[in-house]
C-alpha cells in the first residue's frame, strides 16, 4: 500500500531525450502515488499533456536558476520538501551536490546518455539507473511492449502524412529534395502529405512555401501534438518530434544518419528507422562536423523511405 509518495523527475534535456525516458516514467507509476517533472516549460506542458506526469515545473523560472549558483532560493527548497525521491538527469556534479546541501530527500543521478563508447539504447540505459537506484525491480525494466498514451481526442485523418525535414542538428537533416521526391510520391498514390518546420528550422520555409502545399510552422509541443494525433503516418529525420510521433504510435519512418539509431532510435510499436548500411561508426557524437561526404544520409533513397513507410502504412 503506498503512501503518498512523490517523486520529482529534474531533466535540462530537449524534447527527444525526454521523450525516451518516458517508457522509463511509465514504470514508475507503479510505485508512486504522483510523479512530477522539473523541465523547459513547453516540454513539461506535453508531458503533463500525454499523461506522464501530473504536475511540470518550469526550469526556466527564476528560483530554478538559483540551483546553479552558491545560494539556492527559498522557494526551490520549499518546491523539493514533498518529495520521497529525486531523480536528477544531469552531467553537472555541482548540481547534484547543491540538491544534496538543500535537501535530505534521496537522488538518484542519471547521465543524459550513457557513455559514447558504449551502444546502449538510452532507454535501457535509464532502466538500467533505476534498477541500481532500487527505485523499480529489474522484472519492471523492460523497454519493449511499451504502452501509448491515448491521445484518440482528435478524429484521425488516415490520408493525412506529416512530413518533418528539420532536425535540431542540420548535421541529421537527409536533403530536401529526397524529402520533395517522397510528398511528390505520396501525392501520385492518393495521401496528403503536409510538412512540420519547429522554430529553430526556420530556413526551411522559404523553400517549402507554394499555394498547394500545407506547411505548419509550430512553435508550441502542444499543438505538434494535437496535430500528429490527427495524422495516419509520419516521415521525419532524427529529431523530437520524430520520438513522439513514435511514442504517439503513428506509422513512422525515422531517417538517421551520422547519430546512432541503437542509441537513440524512437521508441514505439509502429517506428521504422531507415540508415543504410555502412563500415564506418556513427559519428554524431564524437565529431564536431559530418565527413565531406555523409553517405550515412544521401545513400538513403527516397523509394528506400516510401517503401519503408508503406511496409508500416499497410500498403505493401
Amino acid at each position: 500500500m503506498k503512501a503518498n509518495k512523490r517523486l520529482l523527475i529534474i531533466h535540462q534535456g530537449a524534447l527527444g531525450d525526454i521523450i525516451l525516458t518516458f517508457p522509463a516514467i511509465l514504470r514508475l507509476q507503479k510505485y508512486y502515488d504522483a510523479i512530477d517533472i522539473l523541465c523547459q516549460s513547453g516540454i513539461g506542458k506535453l508531458t503533463k499533456a500525454l499523461g506522464i506526469v501530473e504536475t511540470c515545473y518550469p526550469l526556466e523560472a527564476a528560483h530554478v536558476s538559483s540551483l546553479f549558483t552558491d545560494r539556492a532560493d527559498s522557494k526551490i527548497k520549499n518546491l523539493l520538501r514533498p518529495y520521497m525521491n529525486i531523480i536528477l538527469f544531469s552531467f553537472s556534479d555541482q548540481l547534484n551536490q547543491t540538491i544534496q546541501h538543500i535537501t535530505s530527500v534521496p537522488i538518484c543521478c542519471i547521465s543524459p546518455k550513457a557513455p559514447e563508447n558504449v551502444r546502449l539504447h538510452l532507454t535501457e540505459f535509464v532502466m538500467e539507473n533505476l534498477v541500481n537506484c532500487r527505485l523499480i525491480k529489474r522484472a519492471d525494466a523492460v523497454v519493449d511492449d511499451i504502452l501509448q498514451p491515448n491521445c484518440a481526442s482528435q478524429p484521425k485523418n488516415q490520408d493525412r502524412i506529416m512530413l518533418h525535414p528539420g532536425a535540431g542538428s542540420r548535421r541529421k537533416r537527409w536533403p530536401m529534395k529526397n524529402f520533395l521526391e517522397v510528398e511528390a510520391m505520396l501525392n501520385s498514390d492518393g495521401l496528403k502529405p503536409e510538412f512540420i518546420v519547429g522554430p529553430a528550422e526556420e530556413d526551411l520555409v522559404a523553400g517549402l512555401q507554394l499555394p498547394y502545399r500545407t506547411v505548419h510552422a509550430l512553435s508550441d509541443l502542444l499543438d505538434l501534438m494535437r496535430l500528429l494525433s490527427s495524422a495516419g503516418g509520419y516521415i521525419g529525420n532524427d529529431s523530437g518530434p520524430s520520438h513522439l510521433a513514435a511514442f504517439l504510435g503513428l506509422p513512422a519512418i525515422v531517417i538517421f544518419g551520422p547519430a546512432d539509431p541503437k542509441r537513440w532510435a524512437p521508441v514505439g510499436r509502429n517506428v521504422e528507422i531507415v540508415r543504410p548500411k555502412m563500415a564506418c561508426h556513427p559519428c554524431f557524437e564524437t565529431g564536431e562536423a559530418n565527413c565531406e561526404d555523409p553517405k550515412c544520409l544521401t545513400n538513403t533513397t527516397p523509394q528506400q523511405v516510401i517503401h519503408a513507410f508503406y511496409r508500416k502504412y499497410g500498403v505493401f
